[in-house]
């Protein structure tokens, strides 16, 4: 189910569209799922009745996921799971996710996730080595989902698709830094 082009930016009308039709999976950025919680707590259940009760699954990705939403859009949907996807293009768009369930109160942002299946995710410092927990190195993507380069484009091909020095694995640098929490994730 997709909105009117005259309602791809209007909340209002995506609430009735999943209202409607019992939308049961809502896949997009944080900020539109944040515009339609920010909706249905002002006007969405008192215009709308049952509103989005319907949704089961919130597939967020493509940036940073507020501390408050997971537990915001449960309030609408209460038996709405929420997971945040994470990747690059490079690698097959998603390469990790995390379920969402409850937020530590001590987090100060979302965990970006465990690699998903045929994915591989490594920190790694200056030297090519695994990071410790906690300590900040830049994000490395290796798997099936590895794309063979950029089109046309050597250069740029051989500054991100890199080969370990030690293992010979090959790697897609993305250009974050990231660090290992103990769970993993």
């Amino acid at each position: 189910v997709l909105p009117t082009a005259e309602g791809e930016r209007d909340p209002s009308q995506w609430w009735s569209l999943i209202a409607a039709h019992a939308v049961t999976l809502w896949n997009s950025v944080p900020a539109l799922l944040d515009l339609l919680v920010d909706y249905g707590r002002r006007v969405g259940v008192r215009a709308h009745g049952a509103g989005v009760t319907s949704l089961r699954l919130a597939m967020l990705s493509g940036d940073w996921i507020g501390l408050t939403l997971p537990q915001a859009i449960r309030s609408l949907a209460p038996g709405c799971a929420v997971v945040s996807l994470g990747g690059a293009t490079e690698a097959a768009i998603w390469s990790v996710l995390y379920p969402i369930e409850a937020v530590d109160p001590a987090w100060t942002s979302i965990p970006y996730g465990r690699p998903m299946k045929n994915q591989r995710l490594y920190v790694l410092n200056d030297a090519w080595q695994l990071c410790p927990v906690w300590a900040r190195g830049s994000l490395y993507i290796a798997g099936d989902g590895l794309a063979l380069g950029y089109w046309r484009d050597q250069e740029r091909t051989a500054a991100s698709f890199v080969s370990h020095p030690r293992t010979g694995e090959r790697l897609y640098r993305t250009g974050d830094l990231a660090r290992y929490r103990p769970d993993g994730c």
